[in-house]
């Protein structure tokens, strides 16, 4: 793969586009930083999540008593919080 400035590209785009289509790969850089790829493949589909079979495994895996617990966790940690800002004055 051979990399490319902005400037390069400005100045070469039909000799850059040529060597694409000999099946080329070019890394694009800006600021000497990549910023992107130019190549002749199109990019991967993009993978959506399968939100409902996750939150299916999510019911399987956990328990009733285990969600009460940590909900009290939650609630004792909210509770020592609002004391904390009370005693600082934060809090009306």
């Amino acid at each position: 793969m051979k990399t490319l400035t902005m400037r390069e590209l400005n100045r070469n785009t039909a000799s850059v586009l040529d060597a694409v289509e000999r099946g080329e790969t070019f890394e694009l850089r800006r600021n000497g930083k990549a910023v992107g790829y130019i190549t002749q493949r199109p990019p991967g589909a993009e993978r959506k999540p399968d939100w409902k079979a996750h939150f299916d495994w999510l019911r399987k895996v956990s328990s009733p008593d285990e969600d009460a617990k940590l909900l009290a966790e939650f609630e004792e940690e909210r509770h020592r919080q609002r004391q904390r800002e009370k005693a600082l004055g934060n809090l009306q």
